[in-house]
């Protein structure tokens, strides 16, 4: 199932990556800049294609319960910070608001995997929210539980569509064919989440934007 669901995923990189490679290989009156562009897409592409394997490794791993964690305290902050250095590409055109207030309780994760989950929330986020609009991340205490919240001005997701997103392979209906994606990270995110004994979520308006958000048990 796995193979068969990211099969076009992996044919589409290696394609521009052939025929760039084909084109620079066969024709010689290429001049500097068009080069550049062949290469500057083999470039992207390689990179797509190793995210594409890394998920797909990730998800085996999850499935055959092979994936290692390393339990330690931390602050949520920590997480948020390494993610937004690491999702900056897919936030270059937006304008980031951050809101985690410094007296939160610390939680006990795995920094590196709750680091990822808001990696695929910012990702998401910047995707699929027009080009200069804000995105918000929050963290506030809620009971015993530590929430942080990625909500960004998309097109929103249906009542239907939220009780699919988190499923393997499931990309919105109206986004396949716009928007590069394997439909993996959500998945991803949710298992990470529910193995540090956590839930995660989103609510959402058709046109109006969606907020993804998920919480861990206070340290």
């Amino acid at each position: 199932v796995l193979l068969d669901s990211v099969t076009h995923e992996f044919r589409t990189p290696l394609t521009a990556i052939k025929a760039s490679a084909e084109t620079l290989l066969s024709d010689a009156q290429l001049d500097k800049p068009q080069r550049q562009d062949l290469l500057t897409v083999i470039n992207e592409e390689s990179d797509r294609l190793n995210r594409l394997v890394g998920e797909a490794g990730e998800v085996a791993q999850l499935d055959s319960h092979q994936l290692q964690f390393r339990f330690e305290i931390h602050q949520i902050r920590e997480a948020i910070d390494i993610a937004i250095k690491s999702s900056r590409q897919a936030l270059l055109r937006h304008r980031l608001e951050v809101n985690v207030p410094q007296s939160l309780p610390p939680v006990r994760m795995d920094l590196e995997r709750i680091t990822e989950v808001i990696v695929h929330l910012l990702d998401n986020a910047g995707k699929y929210s027009p080009l200069e609009t804000p995105i918000h991340v929050t963290a506030e205490l809620r009971g015993s539980e530590v929430v942080t919240s990625v909500a960004d001005h998309g097109p929103g997701v249906d009542d239907i569509e939220q009780q699919m997103i988190f499923e393997k392979f499931y990309r919105g209906r109206d986004q396949r064919m716009i928007i590069q994606g394997t439909g993996m990270g959500l998945a991803i995110a949710k298992a990470i989440i529910e193995l540090h004994g956590g839930k995660i979520g989103v609510t959402s308006q058709l046109g109006r934007g969606s907020l993804f958000y998920f919480s861990l048990p206070a340290a």
